[in-house]
């Protein structure tokens, strides 16, 4: 889709408001700032049209169709709004979509990002290109990340097992047919301190369409508004693309990260029932861990191989093979919290210490997380009695592998910090030894094989159908699980086990399409989860035959107006999650657990309002429901933890004279309702005498870029630009992750 476009050539440059601004490496490639060559350089780049916070469609060779008339709720976080926000890690990007929420976990269940979509838990639904992500740790460096797709509802027959709610897919940056260099040097409060450094170059000598590019990125820095946190990273990815344009495309490529950083599992808060507020006990400031023993320490390798060969006009193939290694160490120390009750006298009283740090046994986790996954799509498009199909077969296999060393706390020490006086709540070091054994060690695989069709009926130019369907087979095998009780215990087999599932899903929608530019869907699409997908990646335990279901029915339109500049969408949704026992060899139901329900309205703008005046922004209303309570104690009725009825997220950039442009964003986030001790799983207890309420929030940022020439801009990002107070995490058992507080970074962008 070729979008025309008015932007005034000096205008253009003040749009780059961010790392690698790509309108100002064309000037740097072409060095011919006049009219005409911008508008034609428009048309020949998708990413360099006058709408900048526009997709035409997604990654991947499973969707077929124009976003406009992929018939499922798209959010896409595109690259300018990446820049712009200088948005460095996945909860930074998700901000932008409302209704995502982040869950706080404990050290026990693995520390890393945790989301919900719709309500509903993705963890295991993170993907990098496609193939999922094996393991739950924190995805703080996005130096090699073009977009962020997030797919919303039942989505299993596009993505496999899982999806419930909806998936995430980070889309990695790749060659491309044109030379550009652009580094990037940052510094702003907290101690921050960030270099990046993004070279593209065509190659003369291996062939048509050869390129190389690599992305470069060092950090340093902590949390405005929050004590003794830091983070150091350090990576690089170079990729290798040949046949760029022809009809034979290679791809090769490599993404290497460090990342060392403490852990922050926030303040204690003393809570009351039956829906108040929680009271924090500490300053928004405070640290409540150790700052010489928490950690999260990760190692990455990702190697990904592309092949893709189009046969003719109407069949093409292409293969993707995916290697990731990840080293995940981490020790957490989580604070206390409490609640009114009878075995809470007085706000914040444990064991007579006052507030305190939790006391855990077992604070580290040493594990080694890889996948091997393998996809293959054959592409048709031909017609058949007057239809028109665009068919897509494909297969895939994945292996995804853990080892997991747990360690406890040595006898002494354990003692030793259960006998803490309440003083030691002001300390930010810990005095004392803590030295840790291996207690358990664990090895576990899950493999996953597929096939799957998806086709798009085309029968006028008015109404498609959309049909997608999925087999997976999926195995999980505990391959060695062994524990002792102490340091000089004997080590005890605690046996292994396995799981395997046949798992079907499919997806259907009818478009109708009343002019080109517009489309209206109804759909339908169900997912089927087995609870070892998360246990397997993340803590070695493998209980059976427990199996999430969800299904989806979705009512949406979708329109490219002003000239195809501005994207509206609008959708109507129910999404339902079960949990059931089933039992494999005969396909009786054992017993049937929870039902959940969410009924939602979303709404979505991307594009130019103006030439002047670009806007992404979205609005989430959610209305949760527990239809049937899984667990004794529970209330039906209840809503669902963690799920907010409104989310509101707007991002708009005006340019300005004088090659300046303005940024200013505004996220709204609704109360959310956390019941003490559980979790947001549809096997939780809910019950409204257990329910506090998390105060809802308002948070504004803004930006401010100055060109300076042709081959430099100045960025200045303001964060929480009123220094808002808020709970941007939650825990069931008393304490929360405060939002970050006001913070300001300069970034310097020079294209050479």
């Amino acid at each position: 889709m070729n979008r025309p476009t008015a932007l005034h050539p000096r205008l253009d440059v003040s749009l780059g408001m961010a790392v690698a601004t790509l309108s100002g490496l064309t000037y740097a490639a072409d060095e011919v700032p006049n009219t005409l060559q911008l508008q034609q350089t428009v048309i020949d780049a998708a990413q360099d049209n006058g709408t900048p916070y526009q997709t035409e469609r997604l990654s991947g060779s499973k969707f077929t169709e124009a976003l406009r008339d992929t018939p499922q709720s798209i959010s896409v976080v595109p690259k300018r709004v990446l820049q712009e926000q200088n948005a460095q890690d996945l909860k930074d990007v998700l901000r932008n979509v409302p209704g995502i929420t982040f869950n706080s976990g404990e050290g026990g269940g693995g520390v890393g990002d945790s989301i919900n979509i719709r309500g509903f838990n993705a963890d295991g639904n993170i993907y990098r290109d496609g193939v999922r992500d094996p393991a739950k740790y924190t995805h703080s460096e996005l130096f090699n990340t073009e977009q962020v797709e997030v797919l919303k509802g039942s989505s299993s027959s596009g993505w496999g097992v899982g999806a419930i709610g909806g998936a995430v897919n980070l889309v990695t940056k790749t060659p491309e047919l044109k030379d550009f260099n652009t580094l990037d040097v940052g510094v702003g409060t907290a101690d921050y301190k960030r270099s990046t450094l993004d070279i593209n170059h065509t190659i003369d000598g291996l062939g048509e369409g050869a390129a190389f590019r690599l992305n470069v990125v060092g950090y340093k820095g902590g949390v405005n508004g929050r004590d003794w946190i830091q983070r150091e990273r350090n990576g690089f990815a170079p990729s290798l693309a040949l046949g760029l344009g022809t009809d034979t495309r290679f791809t090769l490529a490599y993404e290497y990260l460090h990342d060392n950083g403490n852990t922050d599992y926030g303040i204690p808060t003393v809570n009351g029932t039956h829906g108040s507020a929680p009271h924090r006990l500490a300053g928004w400031n405070s640290y409540w861990g150790w700052r010489n023993l928490d950690k999260e320490n990760n190692e990455s390798h990702r190697l990904n191989l592309k092949f893709a060969h189009d046969f003719n006009d109407t069949v093409s193939f292409d293969n993707q093979l995916t290697y990731f290694h990840l080293d995940h160490d981490y020790f957490v120390t989580t604070p206390g919290g409490t609640y009114y009750g009878p075995n809470s006298p007085a706000p914040g009283v444990h064991a007579n210490k006052g507030v305190y740090r939790r006391t855990i046994n077992t604070p580290s986790r040493d594990q080694t997380n890889a996948t091997w996954s393998d996809q293959s799509n054959l592409t048709f498009n031909f017609d058949t009695y007057g239809i028109g199909h665009t068919l897509v077969t494909g297969v895939e296999y994945s292996k995804q592998t853990l080892q997991s060393n747990i360690g406890k706390l040595t006898a002494a020490d354990a003692t030793q910090m259960n006998n803490l006086t309440s003083a030691s709540n002001t300390w930010s070091k810990y005095p004392y030894s803590a030295d840790t054994y291996t207690s358990s060690e664990i090895a576990a695989e899950q493999v996953d094989k597929a096939f799957y069709v998806l086709d798009t009926l085309k029968f006028d130019e008015h109404w498609q159908l959309h049909l997608a369907g999925r087999q997976d087979h999926y195995e999980s095998r505990v391959t060695g699980n062994y524990s002792r009780s102490s340091q000089t215990a004997a080590w005890v087999d605690g046996g292994n086990s396995s799981a395997s599932e046949k798992i079907n899903s499919v997806h259907t929608a009818l478009v109708y399409k009343p002019v080109e530019n517009g489309s209206i869907y109804l759909s339908y699409a169900n997912a089927r989860q087995p609870n070892s997908l998360t246990a397997i990646a993340q803590t070695g335990s493998n209980t059976g035959d427990s199996t999430q279901r969800g299904k989806t029915y979705e009512l949406g339109t979708k329109w490219d107006l002003f000239d195809e500049n501005l994207s509206l969408t609008a959708a109507l949704y129910e999404t339902k999650r079960s949990l059931t026992y089933t039992d494999d060899d005969t396909g009786a139901t054992l017993d049937v657990g929870g039902e959940q329900r969410v009924r939602g309205l979303e709404l979505g703008v991307a594009g130019n309002i103006t030439e002047h005046w670009s806007i992404y922004a979205g609005y989430a209303f959610q209305d949760s429901k527990t239809l049937k309570a899984a667990n004794e104690g529970s209330d039906d009725g209840v809503g669902i933890a963690n799920t907010p009825k409104h989310t509101l997220s707007v991002w708009n950039t005006w340019k300005l004279p004088g090659d300046n442009s303005l940024s200013y964003g505004v996220r709204y986030v609704d109360t959310v309702d956390i019941y003490q001790g559980t979790g947001t799983g549809a096997d939780s207890v809910t019950s409204s005498a257990t329910k506090t309420t998390v105060p809802d929030y308002v948070v504004h940022d803004m930006a401010f870029t100055h060109a300076i020439n042709r081959d430099m801009d100045v960025r200045l990002n303001i964060t929480n630009l009123f220094n808002k107070h808020y709970w941007s995490e939650y825990n069931g058992r008393g304490y929360g992750l405060p939002g970050d507080g006001r913070g300001a970074t300069v970034t310097g962008e020079y294209r050479f």
